[in-house]
């Protein structure tokens, strides 16, 4: 049986002079836990609509499982021929690997069937933990004003030869919904995404999300990338008011933080104890 892990974390405000915290590097010899989200997109539990529900989230820590991981998002990029297509090919960077990073899995029956990265500038971290920085300066004032933090949403990906397009689409949705979770979980102000041109109209009308700076070219491809951001309370109610499959409860944001405690300033339950005597 999987040894487990108790953790307890803090959060605090957003000063630009607080040093950075001293993290350890993230464990990653346990099994990954697996999250049951259920959706909730139609009031009828008979209606076909409520597919999602089949959908589970899951923090990668398991070498194998964060390696199938970076497998999909390769094979995902490789189909709309962003990348050269290669067998068994990882798609990674040094911030898959960091311990402000959370590599998270989308799982139908058992079986991953997305991907997506987390990487999270909480108060003491600086923006190099996000991996959109060193593209858009124009960031850089809105980490300024974001008291509790940030968090990018990136490498997004769904199998490609999985489903129908609706299906995917479901996927898709379901992915951004645990994002959100995750972001209300760890108390950041705001969060951000880099995207294609496509999904642009996606962020803005959905969520209200605004553009930041100018579109760059952020890996991987040779095309314009434009990042947007928006305030994760805003745009929690903006979604479940659009769209009630978005609705995320206090319930669901409790199970997130537990699952994200690894990442979220990870420190013992027993040295806590020890240091509050």
């Amino acid at each position: 049986m999987p040894q487990a892990w108790t953790y307890s974390y803090r959060l605090a405000s957003f000063p630009d002079n607080k040093p950075k915290k001293n993290r350890e590097p993230r464990l990653m010899n346990v099994k990954s836990e697996l999250l049951a989200f259920p959706t909730r997109r139609a009031p009828n539990a008979d209606d076909p609509r409520n597919n999602a529900d089949a959908f589970e989230i899951r923090l990668l820590s398991d070498r194998a499982d964060i390696s199938g991981a970076l497998q999909l998002r390769h094979r995902a990029y490789a189909s709309q021929d962003l990348i050269p297509r290669q067998d068994a090919a990882e798609y990674r960077d040094d911030h898959d690997l960091l311990p402000t990073t959370a590599i998270m899995g989308g799982f139908d029956q058992g079986s991953l069937v997305a991907s997506m990265r987390l990487c999270f500038c909480l108060p003491g971290d600086d923006l190099s933990t996000l991996p959109c920085a060193s593209y858009y300066p124009a960031l850089s004032e809105l980490g300024k004003n974001a008291r509790g933090g940030l968090v990018e949403v990136s490498r997004l990906a769904t199998e490609p030869d999985v489903g129908t397009t609706s299906y995917r689409a479901t996927l898709y949705g379901f992915m951004v919904r645990s994002a959100f979770a995750a972001a209300r979980a760890a108390g950041v102000s705001a969060v951000v995404v880099a995207t294609r041109g496509n999904w642009v109209p996606y962020y803005k009308h959905l969520l209200q999300f605004q553009q930041v700076g100018e579109p760059a070219f952020y890996p991987p491809g040779n095309i314009p990338i434009t990042l947007l951001a928006g305030k994760i309370e805003q745009a929690s109610r903006r979604a479940e008011l659009r769209n009630r499959f978005f609705k995320v409860s206090e319930d669901d944001v409790a199970r997130m933080r537990r699952m994200l405690a690894p990442v979220l300033l990870p420190e013992p339950a027993a040295a806590v104890a020890g240091a509050e005597r």
